[in-house]
C-alpha cells in the first residue's frame, strides 16, 4: 500500500482553472441513452457487497455521501469495511483519516478481511500486496486545512488515479462547530470536485446528542449547517443498537439508515449485526465473518 506524505510539495494543485461549458442538450444524447441501457461492456456502478443492499445503494461517480452517526457508534468501522468492497470492485481508493494513524487503519482493515481477530503474517503480507493499485492512504493525523486537502485530492487523481475519497471527518477540516459558512463553502467545494474530476466523496460527519443512545438519529440530527445535506448526493446513518447488544435476542445490533439518495430511488433501513471478533457487519443473526478473497480479479467476498 502507498502512502501520500506531506512532503510533497502541493502548490501546483492548489488552484483549479475555471470552466464556463455552455453546450447543446443534444451533446448528452448517447449519455442519457446509457443511463437507461448500460452497454454490456460497461463497468458496474460500485456498491457495497452484502446481498440486501446491492440492488439499493450505489456509489455513482460525481456524487459525495455523508456518513453521519453519533460518536462510538461504528461509522468509521462501517465505511472501513465498505471501502474493502470498493477494493474488491476495483475501485481506487483514497483513505484520508485524521483520527486514526494508518497502521491503527490497517489492522482494523486486515481483521475485517481476514475475518477474525488474528490474521497470520503470510494474510497479511497477502493483503497488503493485494491493496497495491487498490488503496492509498493520507499520512497525517490531526486538523487540516480543507485547501490543502483539496490540494492533495487534485495530486492523488492525477498521480494515481483515484476513483473514490473517504474523508474522515468534516469537523477535522473546518475549524469550530459553528462556523457554518465554512462547512457549507467545505462542502460545496467538494461537490464541484466530484463532478468536475468524476470521483465518489465519502464524507465522514457527527449528528447532535440525542436525549439517549436509545435515540435514532435522523438526517435533520446531523450536526452543522443545514447546507450539508442539502448540497451531497447522497447521506447515510450508522446507529450502534444498544438495546440489541444487552438482550441478546437476535434483534440487529446496527442499522443503516439510507436518508437521501439523490439520483436512486431507494431510502429505508438496513439491519446488521457486529461481530467483534472480524468486525464485520453480518447480513443476520446466522451468518459467519466471511474472508475475503484476495485473488487478483476478484470481485466479491468469498
Amino acid at each position: 500500500m502507498e502512502l501520500i506524505l506531506d512532503t510533497i510539495d502541493f502548490a501546483a494543485f492548489m488552484d483549479e482553472p475555471e470552466r464556463h461549458n455552455v453546450r447543446p442538450a443534444s451533446d448528452w444524447l448517447q449519455d442519457t441513452i446509457d443511463a437507461f441501457y448500460a452497454p454490456a461492456d460497461s463497468t458496474p456502478i460500485p456498491t457495497m457487497l452484502w446481498e440486501k443492499t446491492r440492488s439499493k445503494v450505489a456509489f455513482r461517480k460525481g456524487e459525495i455521501s455523508v456518513w453521519a452517526g453519533v460518536n462510538g457508534h461504528g461509522k468509521s468501522m462501517f465505511l472501513s469495511q465498505v471501502t474493502l468492497d470498493l477494493c474488491h470492485q476495483q475501485e481506487r481508493v483514497m483513505v484520508a483519516s485524521f483520527e486514526m494513524k494508518p497502521v491503527q487503519q490497517m489492522k482494523r482493515m486486515s481483521r475485517q478481511a481476514y475475518a477474525g481477530r488474528e490474521p497470520t503474517v503470510q494474510f497479511l503480507q497477502s493483503l497488503h500486496s493485494w491493496t497495491d493499485g487498490r488503496l492509498w492512504i493520507y499520512d497525517h493525523v490531526g486538523a487540516v486545512e480543507w485547501r490543502k486537502l483539496i490540494a492533495v485530492m487534485r495530486y492523488a487523481i492525477k498521480t494515481h488515479g483515484i476513483t473514490q475519497f473517504v474523508i474522515d471527518s468534516l469537523m477535522k477540516c473546518v475549524k469550530g462547530e459553528t462556523d457554518f459558512d465554512a462547512q457549507k463553502d467545505f462542502v460545496n467545494e467538494l461537490c464541484a470536485f466530484a463532478q468536475a474530476h468524476n470521483v465518489h466523496i465519502h464524507l465522514v460527519h457527527h449528528v447532535r446528542k440525542g436525549e439517549s443512545e436509545h435515540h435514532v438519529p435522523g438526517k435533520f440530527d446531523i450536526k452543522g449547517a443545514g447546507a450539508i445535506t442539502d448540497q451531497v448526493d447522497n447521506v447515510f446513518i450508522v446507529w450502534r443498537n444498544k438495546k440489541a447488544e444487552q438482550d441478546k435476542k437476535g434483534d440487529p445490533t446496527c442499522f443503516l439508515a439510507c436518508e437521501k439518495q439523490r439520483n436512486g430511488e431507494y431510502e429505508g433501513k438496513f439491519g446488521f449485526w457486529f461481530d467483534i471478533e472480524s468486525q464485520q457487519y453480518l447480513e443476520s443473526v446466522n451468518a459467519a465473518p466471511v474472508r475475503y478473497d484476495l485473488s487478483a480479479n476478484s470481485a466479491s467476498r468469498k
